[in-house]
């Protein structure tokens, strides 16, 4: 107790103890506690305390100066010892920051890919209690989830439903010709859409007045961007623009739709112009995109539970007596882009495995330049040991080595985090060529962001530099100055552990790229069930109607000898297909299905090469096909139970609620109307003309440019004032894996750096095993050793570990192909020779890299060798 009273004040004292240190520390405090004691024994314990108080804080300043001065001076040594090693070995400091830099431009770019697809509709406000509301339609059979719903859906939310706000039902529909004045476009981002829109979704009006903009009918919304294509730098409120040749009048401009939303647009109808349709009051209808915004502090879960049966209200008893439920649910709309894969989304969905893939794959490669810097560091530990040794013999403290060396580390990976900034800067643009996308540098300039690569600069020094800096720290004076450090079997197989670890990532990135190219190329050269080649498809939009005269509009695309046979359809194959309920008639158990539909002519089985196992295809002159007969493929009839195709021929199916009752005249064999991502789904077709939207001309490439001449002529002689477009088929339907295809460039790009920055590490340690052997060399070609034996003797170690790290990475590729092949429906197979290849390849570029320092090494001459050191 006593002790304890006579004892300085705790704060100042540790104030002493942050700023000075060692002998310093103990000299101060000493004088001063030894007065203090004094003080304390002749006279009030708080007159010494007082006086410690203020002998502390006289002192502070020149402390405080002294502290900063002295670790100006260290920093200032640090930095100019730093540089000078830079300097003195180029080579190794020029590897250590070109790998640095490419791994963090890696993990720049996949940083603003990830920001950007994870961004996609959180810029609206009140984005959490914004909701689209999808339904799964379950049937005795199977189910579908639809990301559309029937359009009485949002008026009964809002009538029976006090939680909800707004809502605003969106109907998007195929491009129309658009017209004002002589200038004339075919525009595909067109939405019909209630009033509330405005008030659910942040969109900012240029023009107008967002509370009124939709009120009408036959009105609509135009982004910033259709203004000044249509009208240039006038205003256009209050005037016209005409949709298939019908005037709408201009309400309101806003700005361009951003580019991370699902649901982009260019014009906005009122969706008031179709206040007449008979389906706007049809409960069976899957048509419309909904959206609800909920009142505050709403129990989402409960609320989703209420609204599950809404159908039931209105429409229980038809749907029970079709053996159907609809059952709906709440999607938040921040979560549609990555996690919202239903049937009719409306646009492709992003992949939220690949941005898992690339935050991987970035830090990988990230990690394979830190190894590399631990490596080169450890390796070169005997160089430095001299000096290490000088400094501790000086004074130097295990602290101070640690930091200098620590901060080498943070010089080197400052530097090259402002050599990838640079990089992305510049590489953005064919980032953006190659993925599609429409990434920004500006992702970068968010202050979070910026904090956060401060953050992960001095992380990425720490994590490289950290070891190194231990054991460079670590060495004896005694044998460092004797010029005894030699690496020891610990260092040895650490830095063994390190090449093979890297050079195993590097082949699972290779054979992962190998095995998407593999993927890629099977599901274009995989058979279809149908012809795709040499056919033109001409899109019959901008009202065009062909349901009387298509049979003459075939025939004058026809009378070209180069096209060998003209067809009409509602869709092709790749393209959208419509999803209708359908049953058998006239049996005790009408199997309720939901089926995909298409319509096409007598002429589309033979001109795609269809196969009919069973019955017939349509007909011309069967007046009876035309909306009275249904074909359908082999996947229906496993759907509906059936044995054998013939069974299916003469039964009678009903489409829709009430629509037509025909019967099967024939059963296809399987085709991909879809990508091979999916299986081969029933199908029922139907002729029906008024449903014709394209038409596919089968022609002969000899002559293709004076075939595509002619056929342009003949539209604009069939259809004046109509833009004509075209595209080739088999383009078109591989047009579905360019995703893939994209992810799998940029992934065989990032592969091809992370195998560059190994090959890189690997140049350093063959350039240091070189020069660590240079006695050695000399004295073997003294000898008689032969350049090809010297060669093979400083090889041989690192293919060892190149085929080591194949026997680690071939088991964890293979684990993690196979399950990413089992996203696909058709897939290719995991093939030996693509494993084999991988480690081919990658020793071949590792024999590469080291065949320069060893074939120098080999034919320097041994009198310079020996002379060595």
């Amino acid at each position: 107790m006593e002790k304890r009273k006579k004892s300085p004040p705790l704060i100042p004292y540790i104030l002493l103890k942050l700023l000075l240190r060692g002998e310093d520390f103990y000299e101060f405090s000493d004088d001063i506690d030894e007065i203090y004691h004094q003080l304390t024994g002749c006279g009030p314990r708080w007159k010494a305390k007082a006086w410690y108080w203020f002998r502390v804080i006289e002192s502070l300043p020149c402390l405080v100066i002294d502290k900063i001065h002295w670790r100006s001076t260290m920093l200032k040594n640090y930095l100019k010892i730093a540089l000078r090693n830079f300097q003195r070995h180029k080579g190794y400091s020029l590897i250590n920051i070109a790998g640095f830099a490419i791994g963090m431009t890696c993990c720049l770019l996949i940083l603003i890919y990830v920001r950007h697809e994870l961004s996609y509709d959180r810029y609206h406000k009140d984005v959490e209690r914004i909701y689209r509301i999808s339904v799964d339609i379950r049937t005795q059979t199977a189910n579908r989830i639809f990301a559309l719903v029937s359009p009485t859906v949002a008026p009964a939310l809002k009538t029976d439903y006090p939680q909800t706000e707004y809502a605003a039902r969106i109907l998007r529909i195929s491009a129309r010709l658009v017209k004002r004045g002589e200038k004339s476009f075919y525009e595909d981002r067109i939405m019909l859409a209630d009033q509330e829109l405005f008030d659910i979704f942040t969109i900012p009006f240029i023009q107008g007045n967002p509370q009124e903009a939709l009120i009408r009918p036959y009105t609509l919304v135009i982004s910033q961007r259709l203004a000044h294509k249509y009208f240039g730098s006038a205003n256009p409120l209050g005037k016209a623009l005409k949709i298939n040749e019908r005037a709408y009048e201009i309400t309101g401009v806003v700005a361009d739709s951003p580019v991370n939303t699902h649901m982009k647009y260019d014009l906005i109808v009122s969706l008031e112009t179709l206040a007449e349709w008979n389906e706007m009051t049809n409960w069976y209808s899957t048509m419309f995109f909904t959206y609800i915004k909920l009142k505050p502090n709403v129990n989402v879960e409960e609320f989703s539970q209420q609204i599950s049966r809404i159908a039931d209200k209105y429409v229980g008893e038809t749907l029970k007596n079709w053996g159907t439920s609809h059952h709906y649910f709440l999607q938040p709309i921040s979560s549609i882009h990555l996690h919202s894969h239903l049937s009719y989304e409306v646009e492709p969905p992003g992949n939220p495995t690949y941005i898992y893939i690339f935050s991987f794959v970035g830090l990988f490669i990230l990690l394979i330049a830190c190894l590399n810097f631990m490596n080169l560091s450890t390796a070169r530990a005997a160089n430095r040991a001299k000096e290490v040794g000088l400094r501790k013999v000086v004074g130097a403290q295990r602290p101070q080595l640690i930091g200098q060396f620590l901060g080498e580390s943070m010089l080197i990976a400052f530097t090259s985090l402002g050599v990838a900034i640079v990089i992305v800067r510049l590489t953005i643009p064919f980032l953006n060529n190659l993925t599609g996308l429409s990434l920004s540098f500006d992702e970068l300039l968010n202050p979070i962001v910026l904090i956060s690569l401060i953050g992960g600069g001095i992380l990425v020094g720490l994590s490289a530099g950290l070891y190194p800096a231990f054991v460079l720290s670590a060495f004896r004076p005694a044998r460092t100055l004797k010029g005894t450090v030699r690496a020891g079997v610990r260092s040895v197989i650490m830095r063994t552990a390190l090449v093979v670890f890297q050079f195993a990532v590097s082949i699972v990135l290779i054979i992962g790229t190998l095995t998407m190219y593999s993927q890629f190329n099977f599901m274009k050269e995989q058979y279809l069930g149908f012809e795709k080649e040499q056919k033109l498809i001409l899109p019959l939009r901008g009202g065009i109607n062909t349901q009387k005269n298509y049979e003459s509009v075939k025939d004058v695309f026809s009378k070209h000898p180069s096209i060998s046979g003209v067809t009409a359809s509602s869709t092709v194959p790749g393209r959208g297909v419509s999803n209708f309920g359908i049953r058998l008639v006239g049996e005790d158990d009408p199997k309720n299905q939901s089926m995909f539909h298409m319509y096409f002519d007598y002429d589309f089985i033979p001109n795609y090469g269809i196969e009919i196992v069973a019955g017939r295809a349509f007909q011309k002159g069967m007046s009876t096909d035309v909306m009275g007969a249904f074909l359908i493929n082999e996947a229906a009839v496993k759907a509906f139970g059936w044995s054998s195709a013939e069974e299916a021929l003469g039964k009678r199916l009903l489409t829709g609620y009430g629509g037509r009752k025909n019967p099967i005249i024939g059963v296809t064999k399987n085709f991909h109307f879809r990508g091979l991502q999916n299986e081969v789904e029933p199908l029922v077709m139907e002729f029906l003309p008024e449903s014709f939207y394209y038409i596919t001309l089968s022609i002969d490439i000899a002559n293709l440019k004076e075939t595509l001449a002619f056929v342009e002529s003949q539209w604009k002689e069939l259809f004046p004032g109509n833009p004509f477009e075209s595209f080739f088929l088999d383009t078109d339907f591989d047009r579905q894996y360019r995703t893939d295809e994209r992810v799998g460039s940029i992934l065989g790009i990032f592969t091809l750096l992370g195998l560059f920055i190994a090959c890189l590490g690997l140049l350093g340690l063959a350039s240091f095993t070189a020069e660590s052997r240079t006695k050695e060399i000399g004295i073997r070609k003294v000898l008689g050793s032969s350049v090809p034996g010297i060669v093979v003797m400083l090889s041989k170690q690192f293919t060892k570990w190149v085929l080591v790290a194949n026997l680690i990475a071939w088991p964890v590729a293979y684990y993690f192909m196979g399950r990413w092949l089992q996203n696909f429906a058709y897939r290719t197979r995991l093939d030996i020779l693509t494993f084999a290849l991988s480690g081919i390849l990658v020793l071949t570029i590792a024999l590469l890299t080291v065949s320069y320092q060893s074939i120098k090494a080999a034919t320097a001459n041994p009198v310079d060798s020996l002379r060595y050191e």
